[in-house]
């Protein structure tokens, strides 16, 4: 029998569900299998490695802690809101949509309602998966939102969000792809992980890493010097060229050959060598770390079913801060 396989593009295959069937309370708890209980604990262990978590951010680990996830076990959706509500003021909807539109996913934001899906990824996509789970809106995500910082930056969206443009939207849609999803932090001068998207891939994780080794290993960053300084110097050196490279990666997008986790790797070292650019220094591996910039981050695409080719680092959580405050905040205040 053949098997049906869905055919991704570039871009999100919108949902639209009844909203009384979305959100009804027979959504709310599920009774999961043993079977769905027992891919939760392998993707949990998988992560939850030594080796992997020296380079996921110190508040992920925290609020790890706090939200007393089973390892073995899917939670409730009762001991998601029991361990977040009283700390941020936030709590947890489950919903049948795997990828809610953005206005309504707004909405939800601006209730202070974060959003889970009922979906969990199969046995072959363990390493990745090209549509948000349950693992991963649980297991990346809400640890964060344990934490008064976290639930302020979210914060900071569905107000700009509600009032923007739509070519605003789409930058904000990217600004928050690129930080909460997809963002690196500097912490103890190294480059650490804060998206939920790559801490709950295994696959995206290990190859992240593999670029902060690759970095020091080619000499483009002296991890004995303050590394943000370096970085930043290498993205003004090479702004011209990493914009030819953005400009290539949309041109992709558009024609939908970034639809496999193999494309969004494998495209940059494409891009390299069609556009001329020498593959070294910056631009020497599969991926690459630039300054969080919301110049550069509303140029790239978000990529949703393949690995980003490019990710944002920020030299602070406050820095991280003060910049979405830069671009969100003047928009939430128009009358």
């Amino acid at each position: 029998m053949t098997q049906n396989v869905p055919s991704y593009t570039g871009d999100i295959a919108e949902q639209r569900i009844d909203p009384s069937r979305e959100y009804s309370a027979e959504n709310q708890e599920i009774e999961f299998s043993a079977e769905q209980h027992s891919i939760w604990a392998d993707l949990f262990d998988g992560v939850h490695q030594p080796y992997l978590l020296e380079h996921i951010c110190q508040e992920w680990k925290k609020g790890l802690e706090w939200l007393a996830l089973d390892p073995k076990r899917i939670p409730t959706v009762k001991h998601l809101i029991d361990h977040i509500l009283p700390r941020t003021g936030w709590t947890i909807e489950r919903t049948v949509v795997r990828y809610t539109l953005a206005d309504d996913w707004y909405k939800k934001f601006a209730q202070r309602i974060f959003l889970i899906t009922d979906y969990l990824r199969t046995r072959d996509q363990m390493e990745f998966t090209p549509e948000p789970d349950m693992f991963h809106d649980i297991f990346g995500h809400l640890p964060f939102l344990t934490q008064k910082f976290y639930a302020d930056i979210e914060d900071k969206f569905a107000p700009a969000y509600m009032k923007a443009t739509q070519d605003e939207k789409e930058v904000i849609k990217r600004l928050a792809w690129y930080s909460t999803e997809f963002g690196l932090v500097v912490q103890n001068n190294r480059f650490t992980v804060f998206g939920a998207g790559i801490i709950s891939g295994r696959k995206e994780l290990t190859r992240t890493i593999m670029e902060f080794y690759r970095l020091g290993r080619d000499n483009v960053i002296d991890y004995t010097k303050p590394i943000f300084p370096q970085l930043n110097e290498h993205f003004l050196a090479n702004k011209a060229d990493l914009h030819r490279i953005i400009d290539g990666v949309n041109e992709l997008h558009r024609q939908g050959q970034m639809s496999s986790a193999d494309e969004g790797w494998n495209v940059v070292l494409g891009l390299y060598k069609k556009l001329g650019i020498k593959q070294e220094g910056m631009f020497g591996g599969e991926v690459i770390l630039a300054p969080f910039d919301v110049e550069t981050i509303g140029r790239i695409p978000k990529t949703v079913y393949a690995f980003n080719p490019m990710l944002f680092v920020c030299e602070s959580l406050e820095q991280m801060d003060a910049v979405l405050d830069s671009y969100l905040k003047p928009i939430a205040m128009r009358a």
